[in-house]
């Protein structure tokens, strides 16, 4: 077994055990690998933070709450947000994936009748009411912490449409494999991946070379990636080497498509 693939199936067994913690024997006796082996491995994941190292193991890091992350690269996420309302059209079909990145996007969403929004995000929901901008909710089963509508009644909504946009959200960008907390966020990214004549993940500068339990899609598969100025320059080369880059700018009036 490759590296990455165990370091991919120790997230998943740390994911599914009694509070997403094991020790280092218990994973090494489960992947029938060296405890030497694993607990190199650990190390290397604790530093890219992908897990926490305890004492004799490893555990899963908590997931943060909509509320928590809202909070946090606030600029950054405000950049990208100016970047995903140019993007869209009259007449055009958009998929908002849950995430707080996306959901900072929503005060730069242009209000038009013949524009239609789909989320599965109740946040984003909520807020676009509000502003009495046509959107959609998918409903389905309700994820406490992300404020958002995961399983299978929400992937049967998405099915029913045909995205000319899909703006996709990620906890981590890490080997070029875009990330999140958990299989159902991930399925439903897919979900709208399916429909979508365009798509382009979304993540702030914070997030590459970071990624979380699981991958859900490849980076070459998108359109595009939108970030924020804050980027690196090794990132940005490596990254336009894979798909698009859109770069936002703190002036609102200037937006780097430059693939």
């Amino acid at each position: 077994m490759m590296k990455a693939q165990r370091q991919s199936a120790i997230l998943a067994l740390l994911n599914s055990a009694e509070g997403k913690s094991l020790t280092t024997t218990e994973i090494a006796k489960s992947m029938n690998v060296a405890s030497m082996t694993i607990r190199r491995d650990l190390n290397e994941m604790a530093q890219e933070k992908l897990i926490n190292r305890v004492y004799g193991g490893a555990s899963l890091i908590n997931e943060k709450s909509t509320k928590e992350k809202t909070q946090v690269q606030r600029e950054s996420k405000i950049e990208i947000g100016r970047v995903i309302g140019s993007l869209i059209h009259p007449k055009a079909t958009i998929f908002l994936g849950a995430g707080t990145t996306i959901y900072a996007a929503a005060d730069f969403l242009p209000k038009k009748d013949d524009v239609k929004y789909i989320t599965n995000s109740d946040l984003i929901f909520r807020y676009l009411v509000n502003k009495d901008i046509n959107v959609f909710l998918t409903g389905g089963f309700y994820h406490k912490i992300t404020n958002e509508f995961v399983g299978s009644i929400a992937e049967q909504t998405l099915s029913n449409f045909i995205f000319d946009l899909a703006f996709i959200s990620t906890n981590g960008v890490f080997d070029d494999q875009v990330t999140t907390a958990n299989f159902d966020e991930g399925n439903i990214q897919k979900a709208a991946m399916k429909r979508s004549k365009k798509m382009y993940v979304v993540a702030d500068h914070t997030k590459f070379g970071r990624g979380d339990s699981f991958s859900f899609a490849q980076l070459e598969e998108f359109t595009g990636l939108i970030t924020d100025s804050r980027i690196s320059q090794s990132d940005l080369k490596h990254y336009r080497e894979i798909t698009g880059v859109l770069v936002g700018k703190a002036d609102s009036n200037a937006i780097d498509n430059n693939n």
